[in-house]
């Protein structure tokens, strides 16, 4: 899916890990679609999910509700989510607008494209192991550390 693409492939920068080599063109991407690999997260999930609502999306990035929040009015300021009457009067169903659907799949080819080139010269083996590693990149979950 999207959402493993994105995650697979932006982990370093969502774990605020700093990247071995930087890409120009995948940064340029960046810039002109104005977009945080968490921002066109929330908006692959969105589009996955439409109607669902700011507490899910929270879950799903791993963010509390504030956070969630601050991200949908971000989004939203920018026109490409918007909010809904939810299933209650408390929620918000979120949906993307018409310019968020379009930039999207965009972005997401182009930041394929740019994976393409920075693996060009691993095997297919290797681009495995190096998406199984990304996966494990992060914070361990506080039920793990316990023990």
């Amino acid at each position: 899916s999207d959402v493993d693409f994105v995650a697979d492939q932006l982990m370093v920068t969502l774990t605020n890990k700093k990247p071995v080599h930087r890409d120009p063109p995948r940064e340029s991407i960046v810039v002109t679609c104005d977009l945080s690999p968490a921002e066109l997260t929330a908006l692959i999930l969105i589009r996955d999910n439409p109607g669902c609502d700011q507490t899910a999306l929270g879950r799903a990035l791993s963010i509390n509700r504030s956070s969630a929040m601050k991200l949908v009015n971000i989004l939203a300021e920018r026109g490409l989510v918007e909010r809904r009457p939810g299933r209650d009067l408390r929620t918000n169903a979120l949906w993307l607008t018409a310019e968020g659907e379009a930039k999207v799949p965009v972005m997401v080819d182009a930041l394929r494209v740019s994976d393409a080139r920075m693996t060009a010269r691993l095997s297919a083996e290797e681009v495995r192991t190096l998406s199984a590693l990304l996966r494990k990149l992060g914070p361990v979950p506080r039920a793990a550390s316990a023990d």
